[in-house]
């Protein structure tokens, strides 16, 4: 059985949120060397959104060994895409093998593609969440009451 909870924030993470627990800080993580490079064996609506991601986020965000992972989440991305195009054509019941009608091949296809969207969305800090996590503290405003007692 894997670690149990979530997983563990990565040191950059952690000094970014601050230390308010004066916990014991982790060494530095390794950043991989190299720019992201788009994989030639995506195409079309996978490419696009490809070449989408790594132009919308900072520059140094993503290093060659991010390439995978983005090119996953792309090509899950174009085809929940397609999934949803034939969605708005074909009906939503289909006959199956026996002649029985079943739901539509489109809705899995579709579902899986959103899963797999999800997970490495979150991994490659696409959804708001991630992205929040990843933005600077600021410094919080000082009280009115700051300084009144012991103060000079």
């Amino acid at each position: 059985m894997g670690a149990r909870g979530p997983r563990p924030e990565t040191p950059e993470m952690q000094a970014l949120k601050g230390n308010p627990g004066k916990r014991k800080q982790r060494a530095p993580s390794i950043r991989p060397a190299g720019d992201v490079y788009i994989p030639n064996y995506l195409e079309g609506d996978a490419r696009d959104c490809f070449e989408m991601i790594v132009a919308a986020m900072p520059p140094q965000t993503y290093a060659a060994t991010d390439a995978g992972g983005i090119a996953v989440y792309a090509v899950a991305w174009a085809d929940h895409k397609r999934a949803t195009e034939a969605l708005k054509t074909e009906p939503p019941l289909v006959p199956g093998a026996t002649g029985n009608l079943v739901p539509n091949p489109w809705f899995k296809i579709r579902n899986e593609a959103s899963r797999i969207m999800m997970a490495m969305g979150d991994r490659l800090g696409l959804d708001p969440k991630a992205r929040a996590a990843l933005a600077p503290k600021t410094e919080k405003p000082k009280s009115k009451f700051a300084g009144l007692i012991g103060g000079k």
